[in-house]
């Protein structure tokens, strides 16, 4: 069906503008702000304030249910954190979210399942802490780390679901409303909170959006054209941050004839493992094809067995994946490492942040920039503070330029909150204030401070981010770009997008590139595309 989407990230220039107040630690540079030209699928006239594109017809699929065995955190209430509270002003702007200020519901639970763990998962603690305190209402965060959009479907599906839950797959969202599993937002939002609501998430609302529902609200959003490397070690071996293409092949020979491997890589996430690999695969079609013809490839108008994607896999890809000692461990580490842990040999094996007698085991991870200091070793193993300081010892650089031609073009992600339909009974009303709360800037502002999270409200105070290495990193990448994308398997169906897509390229990356060989694991991708 035909639906109303906003081409995400255009309000990007808005981070850019929040995060350029900040001192700018080495080796970044700070960069002016300005506005980005994206390329999207036909627009339709906007307000001032919101951009409305309207995209090509998006089949949704019907999840399969699969049960599997929930993996996740114990249940956390998080404690609040000190200082003046992280709750907005009332009145708000949501009526529910007054009433619970107010204390019209405290005693009362709430239930959040959530893909965040270890130091993503306290920061989201973090941020809802304030409220609970404020409120009086219990937040009972259950935090899934493999398996979580599995997790959520059988729960889902099995008429058992949490309150609330948050999923990085618009498609998948909008999916479940099509099928009836959700709380349509709009019931219970009056038109002025649905026109604020708009107003500050005009980037990235309408991927939730078809009609006059709303399935969703957005969180929290992320660039994902990132590199992270370790700065000292790289400035003792005598290594430059590359910024082509061709660079980046020469500096990863240049690290194998030093005995070393280049690439640190690892994509096991239980069922959702393989998403990374398709990270990848954007990352080379945004910058090989440009944004026009990667938009396409959402609906699979562009369909897996072009040319542009069999090339973007054998050239690209490929030559990263499988030339012999790029990766540290080999192919078969590529989806056997856990999500969370390929970085580690990057560090010093002494537990110390001693790099003068450290030489990296590999060099370089693409990731997001959600992924430090939460899953640095340290942390990882119960340190509250990483003793590695982004921007000193660890660093971010930009996945280099391709084609000249297209100049700089990068891909972005988020995460969104929805509502599962209540076994019974309607929505509860602090289940709605809850939710208004996170549409809010503080429903972030604690993570924000840790310097780990960009708010997908652009309403959010621009000092904020100020001091913060990877929010400047992500507005340098953003300032400079001529084009955006957002992650596209998260717009496909999740059949294909969160689902087949990710099985064929694990696959793929399994064979060594030859079993399933490019052709036939794109093919079987194009074959689950959903007919009707």
């Amino acid at each position: 069906m035909l639906r109303s989407r906003i081409t995400p990230l255009v309000a990007v220039t808005l981070l850019v503008a929040a995060c350029s107040s900040a001192a700018t630690p080495a080796p970044v540079v700070q960069p002016t702000p300005q506005t980005i030209v994206i390329t999207a699928p036909p627009v339709v006239q906007p307000t001032p304030q919101t951009v409305v594109i309207t995209a090509p017809p998006v089949v949704q699929p019907t999840p399969e249910i699969i049960t599997p065995a929930p993996v996740a955190t114990p249940e956390v209430t998080p404690a609040p954190t000190p200082g003046p509270a992280a709750v907005p002003a009332v009145p708000t702007g949501f009526t529910a979210l007054d009433s619970a200020l107010g204390g019209a519901y405290k005693g009362k639970a709430i239930d959040i399942q959530t893909q965040w763990i270890g130091g993503e998962g306290a920061n989201f603690a973090a941020s809802v802490a304030d409220f609970q305190a404020a409120t009086g209402i219990t937040i009972n965060i259950e935090g899934v780390g493999s398996s979580h959009e599995t997790v959520l479907r059988t729960r889902i599906e099995g008429n058992s679901p949490p309150d609330i839950a948050m999923l990085a797959q618009p498609s998948a969202i909008v999916a479940y409303g099509d099928e009836g599993k959700l709380v349509d937002l709009a019931s219970f939002l009056s038109p002025a909170e649905m026109t604020k609501l708009s107003g500050e998430h005009p980037a990235t609302i309408g991927l939730l959006t078809e009609g006059s529902k709303l399935w969703g609200i957005p969180y929290k959003v992320d660039v994902k054209s990132t590199v992270w490397y370790p700065i000292k070690a790289f400035a003792a071996a005598g290594y430059d941050v590359p910024k082509t293409w061709d660079d980046l092949m020469a500096l990863s020979d240049k690290i194998v004839a030093a005995g070393s491997n280049p690439w640190c890589i690892g994509m096991e996430a239980g069922t959702a493992t393989g998403w990374q690999a398709t990270d990848w695969l954007e990352e080379v079609e945004l910058k090989t094809q440009g944004v026009d013809w990667y938009n396409k490839t959402v609906t699979n108008e562009v369909k897996f067995s072009d040319p542009g994607v069999k090339a973007a896999l054998d050239n690209y890809v490929g030559k990263i994946f499988f030339t012999p000692n790029y990766v540290y461990g080999g192919v078969q580490a590529i989806a056997a490492t856990h999500q969370t842990d390929p970085m580690d040999p990057m560090f010093p094996t002494d537990g110390s942040d001693n790099w003068t007698a450290t030489t990296p085991k590999c060099w370089m991870q693409k990731q997001a920039t959600w992924y430090g200091p939460d899953f640095f070793p340290d942390v990882k193993a119960g340190a509250k503070t990483s003793q590695f300081v982004l921007g000193q010892d660890i660093g971010i650089f930009e996945f280099p330029t391709i084609d000249p031609t297209l100049g700089q073009v990068v891909e972005g992600s988020g995460d969104s909150l929805l509502i599962p339909k209540p076994a019974s009974g309607d929505v509860r009303p602090e289940v709605e204030a809850f939710a208004e709360f996170l549409s809010t800037p503080q429903g972030t502002q604690r993570w924000i401070e840790a310097g780990s999270a960009i708010s997908a409200n652009v309403s959010t105070p621009a000092d904020w981010y100020a001091g913060a290495y990877k929010l400047q990193v992500a507005s340098q990448i953003v300032a400079t770009a001529k084009g955006f994308g957002f992650d596209a398997s998260d717009l496909m169906p999740a059949v294909v997008g969160a689902g087949k897509e990710w099985s064929e390229l694990t696959d793929w990356i399994n064979g060594g590139g030859t079993n399933p060989t490019t052709t036939d694991a794109l093919k079987a991708i194009d074959d689950a595309w959903p007919t009707k």
